[in-house]
């Protein structure tokens, strides 16, 4: 049997009387789900509950705000007692040396103060006893304010009693320096009706 049972010659037939064929035409159709489709993840929308650190970030601002303006309240509080006003302050006696006896400091108008500290020896961190005469003063108070010449040594001023007329005394302590000698200056603060009189001595501290 021949392969085209249609073909011309067979069926006695005519060519022209066959029906025209169509070309075959062989169309490919693609499933779009068989190749996956790269997209973006969607992003969420910026709001304002989507940035839970800014109140916190407000929170601190306030709070250094308000950190600032204490500290700032305690200078001003702290200044005059750290840094007293002085009415008048008598000439520093260079040949005053405390560790060999009491030293003595006078004012324009006529009065004066007798300083000294014992022990002598003048050690560190070891109770002083603090011994401070006045002639010539209507005393309100009488302080002793120990500082580093060249070195801060922070805040350290001892409050004397009286104990007879014009005789003051009291007790300080001078902390450990990290230099085997180390220079100070003791400034008694007399306290009057007409401010704060201030007598300077200096002094030297040796850690054998």
């Amino acid at each position: 049997m021949s392969a085209e049972p249609w073909a011309a010659g067979e069926t006695g037939m005519d060519e022209s009387e066959f029906p025209q064929r169509c070309p075959y035409r062989s169309e490919l159709v693609v499933d779009p789900s068989f190749f996956p489709v790269r997209t973006k993840p969607m992003q969420p929308a910026m709001t304002e509950t989507s940035s839970p650190g800014r109140p916190t970030v407000l929170l601190w601002a306030i709070a250094g705000v308000l950190l600032a303006a204490v500290v700032a309240v305690a200078l001003y509080k702290a200044w005059p007692l750290l840094n007293p006003t002085l009415s008048e302050v008598a000439p520093l006696d260079p040949s005053c040396d405390l560790r060999s006896g009491p030293c003595e400091a006078r004012f324009g108008g006529g009065e004066s103060v007798r300083f000294a500290i014992e022990p002598r020896s003048i050690p560190v961190v070891t109770p002083l006893r603090l011994v401070v005469q006045t002639a010539g003063f209507d005393v309100r108070a009488v302080e002793v304010d120990f500082a580093g010449v060249d070195m801060n040594m922070g805040y350290n001023r001892a409050g004397l009693e009286a104990v007879g007329p014009g005789l003051y005394e009291g007790q300080g302590t001078l902390p450990v320096c990290v230099r085997a000698r180390m220079e100070w200056e003791a400034r008694v603060l007399i306290h009057t009706a007409d401010g704060i009189s201030a007598a300077p001595f200096r002094f030297e501290t040796r850690r054998d």
